[in-house]
């Protein structure tokens, strides 16, 4: 399992259009890739539970990844988050 961190602006949150984005950058892995912000778990492969993250208010995310290419699901999770909230 590997995990990165990565700080979001105030103004991020994750709705329709990002989790859909998301999910589908995570959908092509092995891997099971998941966010933890707080105490919510967020299953990067389903829109819906990115959705009920809410809206984190600048604050960091924990983005783990663990499977056989968790390397490469971790990489292509976070430039999807990256590139929706840049």
């Amino acid at each position: 399992m590997i995990t990165k961190t990565i700080a979001l602006k105030a103004d991020d949150f994750f709705h329709a259009r990002p989790a859909a984005r998301i999910a589908a950058a995570s959908k092509p892995f092995a891997s099971v890739t998941m966010i933890v912000l707080g105490t919510s778990v967020a299953d990067t492969k389903d829109s819906l539970s990115l959705m009920r993250l809410g809206h984190p208010n600048g604050a960091s995310i924990d983005l783990m990844a663990d499977g056989p290419d968790e390397q490469d699901a971790l990489e292509a999770v976070s430039t999807a988050i990256q590139n929706e909230f840049a």
